[in-house]
């Protein structure tokens, strides 16, 4: 089972033993349905997760004070890969994106994904196209997707790409 990285904890929050944490994931529903998560390779219980403005409020089974939650401090929040997936509507998880070869919407080959940035506004793709690295934003006017492939538009691509 493959685990994917969704969060890492900033401080504790409040007296009662709740965590906020810097969200890595923007498959929220699975993140706020999750039952169980792993912290530093211990399976915990989720007593509770909500997000507001942006960050991850988690309330773990077992951690009623701000002194058991301070010893989560920093500590990296893992999920099931097949977790994230069950959520996920027609995006791609990064861990997908990296390494899949992209067409043009004609079926040829336009190269293959090798890095995902995401800066705050639209996330950056860098492809490999025939030795050369190019990046362009991830966003649907580039990008298509058509069940589990992702489609170039040629014509999009061709003028973003840096």
């Amino acid at each position: 089972m493959q685990n994917l990285l969704i969060a890492k904890v900033s401080k504790p929050q409040g007296l009662r033993g709740e965590i906020k944490c810097q969200l890595f994931t923007d498959v929220l529903a699975a993140v706020t349905n999750a039952k169980k998560v792993y912290i530093d390779g211990n399976e915990c219980d989720v007593e509770r997760a909500v997000v507001r403005g942006g960050a991850l409020y988690l309330k773990l089974l077992g951690v009623n004070d701000r002194n058991n939650a301070e010893v989560f401090r920093n500590c990296e929040i893992y999920l099931p890969k097949q977790e994230l997936e069950k959520y996920k509507q027609t995006d791609f998880l990064v861990d997908d994106l990296i390494g899949m070869l992209l067409f043009d919407e004609e079926g040829n080959k336009v190269g293959q994904i090798v890095d995902y940035e995401d800066y705050g506004s639209a996330p950056i793709i860098s492809i490999d196209e025939n030795g050369h690295v190019y990046e362009v934003p991830y966003i649907s006017q580039i990008f298509i997707t058509e069940g589990d492939r992702l489609t170039i538009n040629r014509r999009a691509y061709e003028e973003n790409k840096i």
